[in-house]
């Protein structure tokens, strides 16, 4: 089974190709295999020399399904974080498009604007970091290649691993958990992704996608 770094490394060879695809309310969003390793890279650099994340600390995603929570989720594994999808409870860092009210040691706020370079929102809470804005300053490549392996990465490409071995796999689901799954087994084995909020069937088509059998819908 592939771990976070080789998912980033893979994600480095795929140069200016398209890798992960999001259809939501805003559009179309793809992304190259260079920029998604730039967004990895400055994410795990952020939490582990900004927000001091130990190895094997909790990171909680309390966010939608969504590219960037797939982004922040396999930037944290390749941290070295045991990620968890849902509420922020007794957790090390929370990451959320809902700051107010959270409990962690570390809240980070993350504005799910597809152009957003900082908190569009409501003034944040106390404590809380503004993690669209803080994360740019971090490096565009990965410094740290031996954190990823106290991340739980294995037990989310396991859960999302799926017998197809279409190289372009559509994700058709608002399951968040389902969807950072199957995005780490996909792009973790070289593959590509869609990620689709509408009919599967068409954005399957326009894809040249084959559609993900999900167990977590």
């Amino acid at each position: 089974m592939p771990d976070a770094l080789a998912l980033y490394n893979a994600c480095v060879s795929r140069g200016t190709s398209p890798t992960l695809t999001w259809y939501g309310p805003d559009g179309r969003m793809e992304l190259s295999g260079k920029v998604v390793a730039n967004h990895l890279a400055k994410i795990a650099g952020y939490l582990c020399d900004e927000i001091w994340l130990e190895e094997s600390e909790t990171v909680v995603l309390a966010l939608p399904a969504h590219w960037k929570q797939v982004l922040w989720g396999l930037g944290a594994m390749l941290a070295g974080g045991q990620v968890q999808v849902g509420s922020a409870r007794e957790a090390a860092v929370a990451i959320t498009d809902t700051p107010e009210g959270v409990q962690a040691r570390e809240v980070l706020a993350l504005d799910l604007g597809p152009l957003a370079l900082s908190w569009t929102g409501a003034p944040l809470p106390g404590g809380a970091h503004d993690a669209s804005a803080e994360v740019m300053g971090s490096p565009d490549a990965l410094l740290d290649s031996s954190r990823h392996a106290a991340s739980n990465f294995s037990q989310w490409a396991e859960m999302g691993a799926s017998p197809s071995s279409a190289e372009r796999l559509l994700i058709a689901s608002s399951d968040p958990q389902a969807v950072l799954a199957c995005a780490s087994f996909q792009l973790g084995r070289g593959g590509l992704v869609v990620v689709a909020e509408g009919d599967p069937v068409v954005v399957a088509n326009t894809e040249g996608a084959q559609v993900a059998h999900l167990t977590h819908n």
